[in-house]
């Protein structure tokens, strides 16, 4: 099945060009059998994860381990890799286990904290691609949804309401491109046997500068959601693969931190750990 920006989210925004110019196939397996298209489902996320723009160096260019450059983020909490233009990044890979989440005591609702991997939107503001799992609460009941989700920025977020995910599942996440405008996603709840492919066409323009593994505190609008308290998440086997087929991974990557919330660092090449405070 072949989707549309504007038939997802109604014709109210059929008007808006550029975002009806995004579309995409999805196909999914579970346990390798094929699910029948009419199975699979997805739904405008309700708010925009990778708000690009996000950070700025810490005072002093304070360093971790190997030399990290520090920066703080009002969102984002984890390590960002850069390439350079000659040799750009063609894919970027992680898997990590999604957080359990409870509420933080004196934070405003709704609270969310997403995970996930993608490509720019950290020097290279106009464009990210990225996929990953999110939880929400939604108020002070303390209730917790897992989603899966995907977006490329500055196009809505998509929601795969048909991927289950829950605490401690383990998540693999593979953003390949096929240029700077087209790419796949494979996302798969590997505890649960369940893997989407989403093909994507007609995507704003990717620099391919920017490797991301992140824990966000995302955005409402203009508004950011409250971040509860959530277990580590440890992005394992976090790497990007250049056009030269060259390996690029955490070593020496920037590591963004949220001030009181949200801290990580690196462990080594392929690994990183984001904690909340």
């Amino acid at each position: 099945m072949r989707w549309t920006l504007a038939a997802l989210l109604g014709s109210a925004l059929v008007a808006r060009q550029a975002l009806a110019e995004l579309t995409f196939t999805v196909e999914a397996t579970k346990n390798g059998v094929p699910i029948p298209q009419s199975e699979i489902k997805l739904e405008p996320l309700e708010f925009g994860i990778g708000r690009v723009g996000h950070g700025t160096p810490a005072q002093g260019h304070r360093r971790f381990r190997r030399a990290n450059i520090a920066a703080t983020s009002a969102n984002w909490c984890g390590s960002v890799n850069t390439a350079s233009s000659s040799n750009q990044i063609k894919l970027v890979h992680a898997s990590f286990q999604h957080p359990t989440c409870t509420k933080r005591t004196g934070a405003t609702y709704p609270q969310a904290a997403a995970n996930w991997a993608g490509i720019d939107g950290d020097s290279h503001t106009s464009a990210l691609l990225q996929a990953g799992t999110v939880c929400k609460i939604d108020s002070s009941t303390g209730i917790v949804r897992h989603e899966a989700w995907w977006q490329w920025v500055p196009e809505a977020a998509y929601s795969v309401t048909t991927i289950p995910v829950a605490p401690d599942d383990w998540i693999e996440i593979t953003i390949n491109t096929t240029s700077t405008t087209a790419g796949e996603i494979t996302l798969t709840n590997l505890s649960q046997g369940h893997t989407y492919t989403i093909t994507i066409h007609s995507g704003p323009a990717l620099a391919r500068l920017n490797a991301d593994w992140v824990v966000e505190r995302p955005y409402y609008g203009s508004t950011l959601a409250g971040f509860p308290t959530f277990s580590d998440v440890w992005f394992d086997e976090a790497y990007a693969t250049l056009v030269s087929g060259a390996n690029l991974g955490i070593l020496g990557a920037k590591q963004y931190q949220i001030p009181d919330l949200c801290a990580s660092k690196e462990w080594d090449d392929m690994h990183q750990v984001s904690w909340s405070l």
